[in-house]
């Protein structure tokens, strides 16, 4: 393995004491949890987690004085929120379910001005209204299918445009499997009224419609899950690929189109290594070109100009966040002023007034859980208004340092390690391997993470890896991980370990692996792979026999589920046998605990009860926590707090402190 690779870390003594936090802390939820501008300025709204339930509340943006909202019933959360005019929102519930331990989507619409006026479900299963027998008065329909607004519709003020998926009904059970052909409708947001516009023709697609709502691109995947685009001049013409419409890279998908129109924006691969950022296709020209260039990792999200709905500022992370700008644009300069004068910090543009003169920023750090300013472009100054999980003193909280370094078969391996506070010189403390689930499209980026946080505030190392097949880091750096996940993934893992072992910064002989979902079963292979390395094994929610993912997934009934598994895993019986940590329980030397989720969908609870059974066989025992009403990952607090004590406990058991 190379190491002649840069590798930057600060040991700074800090002057504040690293006290133990209350774990509740670490564990309970955010505070604010996501927060808008209207289009006027006048107002916000704001999803706010407060004693066990998710609210909806509107501010007055002169005072920040609370002037109204919506209350979930108990248990139930508001699941997302948005505006549909300056004085109308419409927004989602998610509802709290006897077996189950999160709240489930419910697929329905509500509206409601900011002054609490005209409250009404507009759009779901139960919004058929209950009109008298024997009226001619015109009920809404009831609708099975998952909404999405795609078109506020400019020159209406009643309607705007949805995007429908449909729900497929089984064993009495709906699902949004994105099976159906997606439909396109009008919504009156006063009434429910919907008319049906038209039906996409591909299962699952997805539409972009400008402001008039004219809708000329479409996207969807196929059944391998490679991702498709389609144009048509006019709504009575036939839908044309991408590329035999305008020439261009197939592999150029529609994301979304500038307010006047006349540009579309697609996302696609750029350069050798296939890194993913924007293009932006002119339709009066036909000219394309891209947004961002020079890269070296993936632009990962964008800040749009609000005048235009034009990608501005692009981010990347090799490391820490690097910031891409286009020329000559004013929400460009700007954002790079606010860089600046928010050193050191993530600065994010969430929401804009209409007219662009009111910004909403969202800034955020590795040691930072955020804040939220009103940035006025006029009078040029950023008033603060809200500071996310305020109970976190960030001095106190663990900086999150990048490295690289370069594999034997010349891959280069980015990640990020956090130093517990309050070392002392040449320290080393123990460390927890932390392993992102997913595998691919997921990484680790830099930035605050409760868990993160929470075992450096226990006196942990904690180290986030991005091996090959996470996303970030171009398509051909993703496609490195296919059906390898128990071969070259895991050792980039094991390699990044031994790397930070071999820098000096941590004590090799105390060491840990933890992970969910992938994660939980990357944990448990590198153990298998290298069973002298870590000391305790830690599954959560991980799949441990990869023949499950065929047979016992919730993937499988989605569109383009078995698509994914092949390409990812194949079907090769020999290879899922090689790389399922259920037949090699006997190589692991390190103590071990599972943990899984009895309502788990996604990744069934056999697979934990599979790998218990293969640890009894070879007689070793191991720990094992059901969460009876978990799925994959705990939503309720009492639940988090759990999971986080067990943690702590079973590391502190094996690598102390």
């Amino acid at each position: 393995m190379k190491t002649s690779l840069f590798f930057a870390l600060l040991l700074i003594c800090s002057s504040v004491l690293a006290n133990e936090l209350p774990i509740e802390q670490f564990s309970k939820h955010s505070d604010y949890l996501d927060m808008t501008i209207s289009p006027d300025g006048k107002h916000l709204l704001a999803r706010v987690h407060h004693e066990g339930e998710v609210s909806l509340i509107f501010l007055d943006a002169k005072n920040m004085k609370i002037i109204g909202g919506v209350r979930p019933k108990e248990g139930d959360v508001i699941h997302s929120a948005q505006w549909v005019s300056d004085e109308r929102v419409m927004y989602q519930f998610a509802e709290k379910r006897l077996r189950y331990d999160a709240p489930m989507p419910t697929g329905e619409l509500f509206a409601i001005n900011v002054d609490g006026s005209k409250q009404e479900m507009l759009y779901g299963w139960r919004a058929r209204e209950n009109g008298d027998r024997g009226t001619r008065t015109r009920k809404k329909e009831a609708s099975y299918a998952t909404p999405e607004v795609i078109s506020l519709l400019e020159n209406d003020e009643k309607n705007i445009l949805i995007l429908e998926h449909p729900w497929t009904l089984e064993h009495n059970m709906w699902y949004d499997l994105r099976n159906k052909h997606s439909v396109i409708s009008k919504l009156n947001i006063f009434n429910g009224r919907k008319s049906k516009v038209e039906v996409l023709p591909h299962p699952g697609a997805q539409a972009i419609a400008n402001k008039k709502g004219e809708i000329n691109f479409i996207k969807w995947t196929d059944e391998k899950l490679d991702p498709h685009g389609a144009y048509r001049k006019s709504g009575d013409t036939e839908w044309q690929e991408i590329t035999d419409a305008f020439g261009v890279n197939k592999d150029l998908i529609p994301k979304d189109i500038s307010n006047d129109g006349n540009k579309i924006i697609l996302t696609g691969s750029y350069g050798s290594a296939d890194f993913n950022t924007y293009y932006v296709l002119d339709l009066v020209s036909g000219q394309l070109s891209p947004v961002f260039d020079d890269l070296v990792a993936d632009i990962m999200y964008s800040n749009k100009d609000p005048l235009t709905n034009m990608p501005v500022v692009g981010v990347s992370y090799s490391g820490k966040p690097k910031y891409h700008y286009v020329a000559q644009n004013n929400t460009a300069k700007l954002h790079g002023m606010l860089v600046e004068a928010f050193a050191g910090q993530k600065v994010n543009i969430t929401s804009a007034t209409k007219d662009g003169k009111k910004l909403l920023l969202y800034i955020s750090s590795d040691v930072n859980p955020g804040e939220y300013y009103i940035f006025d472009t006029e009078k040029m100054g950023a008033e603060f208004i809200w500071s996310n999980r305020s109970w976190f003193d960030p001095r106190t909280m663990a900086s999150q340092q990048p490295f690289q370094f370069t594999t034997d078969d010349n891959m280069q391996i980015h990640g990020y390690l956090t130093m517990p506070k309050g070392l002392e010189d040449n320290q080393k403390p123990p460390m927890v391997v932390l392993i992102h689930g997913g595998p691919h499209g997921i990484s680790e980026t830099w930035g605050f993470y409760s868990e993160v946080q929470f075992l450096a505030n226990r006196g942990y190392a904690v180290l986030q890896v991005n091996f090959r097949g996470s996303g970030g880091y171009g398509k051909r750096f993703e496609r490195a991980g296919y059906r390898q996940w128990g071969g070259k993934m895991i050792k980039d893992i094991t390699d990044a370990t031994k790397y930070i072992v071999k820098q000096g910064y941590v004590d090799g002989d105390k060491m840990c692996v933890y992970g969910a979902s992938y994660g939980g079963y990357a944990a448990l292979m590198a153990s298998v792979r290298e069973p002298d390395l870590f000391n305790c094994t830690i599954g959560y929610v991980g799949i441990y026999d990869l023949n499950y993912a065929y047979t016992d997934s919730i993937y499988m009934k989605s569109h383009g589920g078995r698509g994914y598994f092949e390409k990812v895993i194949g079907t090769n019986a020999r290879e899922l046998a090689e790389y399922s940590p259920v037949n090699y329980a006997d190589k692991i030397k390190s103590n071990v605990l599972l943990i899984h989720g009895e309502k788990d969908s996604i990744v069934s609870v056999k697979n934990a009860h599979a790998m218990l059974a293969s640890f009894e066989a070879v007689g070793k025992n191991v720990s094992y926590i059901n969460f009876e009403k978990g799925g994959h990952g705990l939503f309720q607090e009492a639940g988090r707090k759990q999971l986080y004590s067990e943690l702590e406990r079973f590391i502190d058991q094996n690598i102390g402190k």
